[in-house]
């Protein structure tokens, strides 16, 4: 998935040998804690074993083509945004060019096809008019996901998670259905079966299908496309990951390239510093990890130091789902085909069996991102790129080496009938599987969202910023609130404002609320 890039020097050892911050991995969370933190003025190093920041978000060319590895839109980027506060609190907004997607996505279904508008009333309204008559409960449904965005922003505010839990009255909304799946709360509202099919389009973003995906967490990241906006960075989001990066060394931060951190110091029972995979010893009162949060315990502090209770919640929350992802290019006129920057297609309306694993001859649905679409500068005149996506279970066992061509011919064929001729007008096409993704991003069986996102795996149910041991942090999809773009740059605002003290005297970070 990646090439040589001189994007960032190289360089064998840090600068100094102490630093008031030491961030593991270079991942949106990652970056975002460290870019906060250095605008503190405190020192920070960040420790990055790839050639390049932004973890999932990194960008790789192959030949004349330059694709996103898995990032394919995020929410929040104009001005109010999550994503687009964070960038004008650092100084750095006008560096990252930002499209609006609109339609957000379309949505196929056999006999429908559905462009999917930003907007909350040109949202409701679409669904309305693909459904007439039959689109009972739909407002209301979508009401409550806007209540439950604004208590969430609201909880947020709070010193702890454990006194939103105990404000029933304030937050009635989230008390109520913090456990709740998306299809329990379209089963109250008595939506037509197919328009919560459809309404549902999105949770491939989530890793689980509605009656499994946590609503919270499901209507946080729906209100982050239709109300905040949908976007794609131009140049791929590696520039959002680079961009950041540069936020940092600004500051006086670092970020080591190609290092590995082979385990954590501890002193007296909280982090010292980190021990590089070159036998370099670097002091820090603080050290945020933004790897995995087992790997993290177990390899890079060691199980016995941290308290058995905690182990064991770790040991008992599950990973998400992983990803098999064709990259591929094509000199059809897909613009001409009026395909959009991203569809979800379903050969049928029941996304409860859609998880089964690879192996199918033809998968029964995949994601279709053309991000050539909204940034033609990607592939070269005449042609565009695809990524075809398609989630594999955590359970699965399959031998990559064996499978991973004849998968890569099957997805073709998937995406072939929503793009007739297709597979004649092929230019380019690699596959990315799990155990791609793990070599990677060492996220364990190549986990796309962190932890699972059920309702027993979101916020409070998910492991804080804060551990056990003094002086460690996590940040990313392994802690709270969850997984996606918008959900790690939460982590790693709320991973800075704990390190940094929530009655900080820093003005200019309270508009960053998710």
């Amino acid at each position: 998935m990646a090439a040589p890039t001189d994007r960032m020097r190289f360089h064998a050892e840090a600068r100094r040998e102490r630093y008031d911050a030491i961030v593991i991995g270079s991942g949106i969370g990652g970056l975002t804690t460290a870019a906060m933190l250095a605008d503190t003025g405190r020192t920070v190093l960040v420790v990055e074993r790839h050639d390049r920041v932004g973890g999932y978000a990194h960008a790789f060319r192959r030949g004349a083509y330059l694709f996103d590895s898995s990032v394919h839109m995020v929410g929040g980027c104009a001005h109010g945004g999550l994503v687009g506060q964070l960038l004008e609190t650092l100084g750095v907004a006008d560096r990252c060019e930002f499209t609006p997607l609109d339609p957000c996505y379309r949505a196929v279904f056999p006999g429908l096809d559905l462009a999917v508008p930003t907007g909350v009333e040109a949202f409701i309204d679409a669904h309305e008019a693909a459904f007439p008559g039959r689109a009972h409960g739909l407002r209301a449904l979508v009401a409550h996901c806007r209540d439950i965005r604004q208590e969430l922003r609201a909880a947020a505010e709070l010193p702890s998670h454990i006194e939103a839990l105990g404000a029933s009255e304030r937050f009635p909304t989230l008390t109520r259905y913090r456990r709740a799946t998306l299809a329990q709360l379209m089963a109250e509202h008595e939506v037509d079966p197919q328009l919560q099919a459809v309404f549902a389009t999105l949770w491939p973003f989530l890793g689980l299908p509605p009656g499994q995906v946590s609503f919270v967490y499901w209507a946080t990241m729906l209100l982050s496309y239709i109300e905040d906006g949908a976007y794609y960075c131009r140049g791929t989001f590696q520039r959002f990951a680079d961009v950041l990066g540069e936020a940092i060394k600004e500051r006086g931060g670092e970020i080591l390239l190609r290092s590995v951190v082979r385990r954590i110091r501890l002193n007296d029972g909280r982090a010292a510093g980190v021990v590089l995979e070159n036998g370099q010893h670097i002091d820090a009162p603080v050290v945020v990890s933004n790897a995995d949060a087992r790997q993290t315990a177990d390899e890079l502090v060691g199980a016995t130091a941290l308290p058995t209770r905690y182990m064991r919640t770790l040991r008992r929350l599950t990973p998400s789902v992983s990803a098999f992802v064709v990259y591929a290019a094509t000199d059809l006129d897909l613009s001409a085909r009026g395909i959009e920057h991203e569809s979800f297609v379903y050969s049928d309306w029941n996304h409860e069996t859609a998880l089964r694993g690879i192996g199918a001859e033809i998968p029964s649905w995949l994601t279709i991102t053309v991000p050539t679409v909204s940034d033609p500068a990607l592939a070269p005149a005449g042609e565009h790129l695809l990524i075809l996506t398609t989630l594999v279970p955590n359970s699965a066992t399959q031998r990559w080496p064996r499978d991973k061509a004849r998968e890569v011919h099957a997805i073709l064929a998937a995406a072939e009938r929503h793009i007739p001729d297709l597979r004649n007008h092929v230019l380019f096409a690699e596959g990315a599987t799990p155990r791609t993704m793990e070599r990677y991003t060492r996220n364990t069986a190549g986990a796309i969202y962190g932890w699972a996102m059920s309702p027993q795996q979101v916020g409070p149910a998910r492991p804080s910023q804060r551990t056990p041991i003094e002086g460690l942090y996590l940040a990313g999809h392994w802690t709270r609130p969850g997984g996606g773009i918008y959900g790690v740059v939460a982590s790693g605002v709320e991973a800075a404002r704990t390190i940094v003290g929530h009655a900080s005297d820093i003005d200019r970070w309270k508009t960053l609320t998710a």
